[in-house]
């Protein structure tokens, strides 16, 4: 007679389940990371350098006048095409109106940029990055700095002068327009970067914005600082007219030449 079979508890099932559960679950991800031909601080140093140059020119004296802008002279200028949006941008905030081409302008406003570009300076106290060569073998020794500052800024120099189209007499000037927009990394003792300029809101650490009294004084300067006449803030949201029906009976030829200044000679 056979004896009975008893079976033991098998304790390598719930093992082997976690395992597999453990296998399934897991994964892998990866980011794919790029970079743009030019920085992100370059292009928003270069934009902000535009910006605040057109912004300081008082164009109202053209107010009311059909205008063209003439680019021509900007052809090989980097970043032209922002700058010529910028300058079109300050004329229709100024009361300007563009014409669609030369004939169809009253006034031919010529635009040219003296500069458009970034530079940047280094200066380090404490010993550069260095190689040594001893007996045949070179070593290089890394940089062992106390304190490190990295600059780079954009310069914008732009010029405008406006004159008839029909006799070619002068009729405005703006003057020349000269603006630099900066930014600054900072190392203290291995410590850093710690970044400010003109394109920081506030002081920033490796990236992240820290409390700073620099950004308080900065606040307190623009709030104290008078407006600048004629100037026009573009950055801000603006409705500049209401909008009208195609078939309204105004002449809006005849409105905008009333608002005309009279300082100008009148257009024939």
């Amino acid at each position: 007679m056979n004896s009975p079979v008893f079976c033991r508890p098998c304790f390598a099932a719930p093992a082997c389940l976690v395992i597999a559960i453990a296998v399934c679950a897991a994964g892998c991800g990866t980011t794919r990371w790029s970079d743009s031909k030019r920085t992100a601080t370059e292009q928003m140093l270069v934009s902000d350098a535009v910006e605040r140059a057109v912004t300081a020119i008082d164009m109202r004296p053209l107010a009311g006048y059909a205008v063209f802008l003439d680019t021509s002279y900007m052809d090989d200028v980097t970043d032209a095409k922002y700058l010529t949006s910028t300058l079109r941008h300050q004329l229709l905030a100024s009361g300007c109106r563009l014409a669609a081409d030369r004939d169809a302008a009253e006034v031919v406003v010529e635009a040219r940029a003296g500069a458009l570009g970034t530079d940047r300076s280094d200066l380090l106290i404490g010993l550069p990055a260095t190689s040594v060569e001893v007996m045949g073998n070179g070593t290089a020794l890394p940089e062992i700095a106390a304190a490190k500052r990295t600059e780079q800024r954009a310069v914008a120099k732009v010029n405008l002068f406006a004159y008839d189209r029909a006799s070619g007499r002068p009729l405005w000037q703006s003057g020349i327009q000269h603006v630099a927009s900066n930014t600054r990394d900072r190392w203290l003792l291995g410590a850093g970067p710690f970044q400010d300029g003109d394109i920081h809101e506030q002081m920033e650490l490796a990236g992240d914005k820290m409390p700073s009294p620099w950004r308080l004084r900065k606040e307190q300067e623009q709030a104290d600082s008078p407006a600048v006449a004629g100037q026009v803030d573009l950055r801000g949201p603006k409705v500049f007219a209401a909008l009208t029906p195609k078939d309204s009976a105004v002449d809006d030829r005849k409105v905008m030449a009333d608002d005309r200044p009279r300082d100008l000679p009148p257009v024939r």
